[in-house]
Formats: C-alpha cells, sequence, structure tokens
C-alpha cells in the first residue's frame, strides 16, 4: 500500500472536489455543477456578453451556449441584445434562475457537509481559510 501523507495536495484537493460532486446529484440541485456556475458567475458579475462568460468560465463559446440554451429553455437565463453591437448578447440571469441556484447552492453545501462530516467547525473553517488563502495567491 503506498504511504498517501506523501500524496500532493492538490490531489487530496481534487479527491474532496470529487467526491463532493459525486454527493450533489443534478437531480437534487435542480441543475448541473456546470449550470450553477454558470448562474452563479451572472449573480456575481451581473449580466455579460457571451464571450466574457466563456472568459469568465475558462470554457469554449459552443459550450457556453450549449449550456445557456439549457439555461434559456428553464428560464434560468435571458439574452438580452448588445444595444451597441446588435450582433452580440449579453447573457443575464432570471429572477426564477436566482431562485434555482439558491436552490443548487443549498443542495451542495449539504453534500459538501456531509462529505466534510469527520471535521469538526473549526477544522472546516480552517480547511476553507487555507484553500481560500491558496487561491488569493494562485494566478488567475
Amino acid at each position: 500500500m503506498t504511504d498517501r501523507t506523501t500524496s500532493p495536495p492538490i490531489a487530496y484537493l481534487a479527491h474532496l472536489t470529487r467526491r463532493v460532486y459525486a454527493s450533489a446529484r443534478a437531480e437534487d440541485m435542480g441543475m448541473t455543477i456546470k449550470q450553477m456556475y454558470t448562474l452563479a458567475s451572472l449573480r456575481d458579475f451581473g449580466a455579460l456578453p457571451q464571450q466574457t462568460l466563456c472568459d469568465v468560465l475558462r470554457t469554449t463559446q459552443n459550450t457556453v451556449v450549449a449550456w445557456l440554451n439549457e439555461l434559456e429553455a428553464a428560464g434560468y437565463v435571458e439574452r438580452i441584445r448588445d444595444p451597441d453591437d446588435r450582433r452580440k448578447h449579453n447573457v443575464a440571469l432570471t429572477p426564477a434562475g436566482s431562485v434555482a441556484l439558491e436552490h443548487a447552492e443549498r443542495e451542495l453545501t449539504r453534500a459538501e457537509d456531509q462529505v466534510l462530516a469527520p471535521l469538526d467547525p473549526d477544522e472546516r473553517a480552517q480547511l476553507r481559510s487555507l484553500i481560500a488563502k491558496a487561491l488569493a495567491k494562485a494566478p488567475p
């Protein structure tokens, strides 16, 4: 058996993330994790041009368009023609999207709580603090 204490910390974070995501079922959340992050980005940054949303989500235009098609069909986002350039669209979160996002985030928190159950509240706070500190120093 391999001594897991020598594994890079990022491997542990990736494994932990996979466990949380596996526990956060799309059926319970009402959407996929990717859709949730798309809605969260729109909540956090406001209406965005589609290309900027691609940059924020670090994915391709084709992928974002597919996600937006599903989210728009559900009534969670709307595409608004850019008044300065009619060829472009801005994407905005709808009130229904905000409600759905809040539900998805509650379900993700529930899944996280389940996976992190072995940690006491102080250890969870320390874990969040350390991750936040590492992310603050990480390149974009």
